[in-house]
């Protein structure tokens, strides 16, 4: 009862033109409900100190690898603070490569919500800046493999993103809000994964220009270990050993800001174990 009323009141806050169809809502109850195991469906978070307790209505399928080190809650798994998010999913895939629950949804451990602040700005107790798509809710996420007739059944990913390679120069969808001042209108709808092309003019969902970002070699290069001159060839090396699939035409690589996204087993499994090792 607590969980199912946790539920309501979460929901219930989150802005949304559209109402909540009834498979949704179904699937969504059967979760608050408990009625859901984690063989159905696994939600893995990455955390670091973030406040997690925003998602406590989904306690019995969620799993926290926390890298915070003595700031860890004992219901959590503690991890080595390397990688970032990326390390923690590769983690929990190779860990139960062989049990993986038929849905997983992969997001960092601070609370969803609408728009993107910038690199390191976020404020993880603010209702802004939690890396969602205007017309999108963490929800979404999670009762994907119920959706009639969904763009991709095997995998929900928003492509908000992109990076051209060659002059470093990046670019943010224009229904990706910036700022709190920023407003887009609400679709009514799921968005599609990926926006117009650039250039597009008849639709609102597009990509802004591109620009540089100065800071980013320099970041790279920390992170990564390569030098300042070296990023755009790090960048396409990294393509081709992990991606292995063929070079964008142009150069631009495309992804979800934020690092949020929902995946079957059957999707994760396309690739075998030694691939995420």
């Amino acid at each position: 009862m607590a969980a199912w009323t946790t539920w309501l009141l979460f929901y219930g806050s989150l802005a949304r033109a559209a109402p909540l169809e009834p498979w949704a809502s179904q699937q969504l109850g059967r979760i608050a409900k408990g009625l859901v195991t984690r063989d159905e469906l696994e939600i893995v978070m990455a955390q670091y100190h973030e406040d997690f307790s925003w998602s406590d209505a989904y306690k019995p399928v969620r799993t926290v690898y926390c890298k915070g080190g003595d700031q860890c809650a004992e219901n959590t798994t503690k991890l080595p603070n390397v990688g970032r998010e990326a390390h923690t999913f590769l983690y929990h895939i190779v860990e139960n490569y062989d049990k993986l629950a038929d849905w997983t949804v992969f997001t960092q451990a601070g609370k969803p919500s609408e728009g993107y602040t910038g690199q390191g700005a976020h404020d993880h107790s603010s209702n802004f800046g939690g890396h969602l798509l205007t017309g999108v809710t963490f929800e979404d996420y999670l009762v994907h493999p119920q959706r009639p007739h969904p763009q991709d059944p095997e995998a929900l990913f928003f492509v908000t993103s992109s990076l051209h390679v060659p002059t470093l120069e990046h670019s943010l969808r224009t229904t990706f809000r910036v700022n709190e001042e920023h407003q887009v209108p609400d679709p009514g709808r799921l968005p599609t994964m990926c926006p117009a092309p650039f250039g597009e003019t008849r639709t609102i969902d597009t990509w802004r220009p591109r620009r540089m970002l100065p800071w980013l070699p320099s970041f790279l290069s920390k992170k990564c270990g390569f030098a300042e001159h070296a990023v755009r060839e790090a960048l396409i090396d990294f393509w081709d050993r992990f991606v292995q699939r063929q070079r964008p035409p142009d150069g631009t690589f495309y992804f979800a800001q934020g690092a949020r996204f929902g995946a079957s087993r059957d999707r994760i499994r396309q690739r075998p174990k030694a691939y995420y090792e």
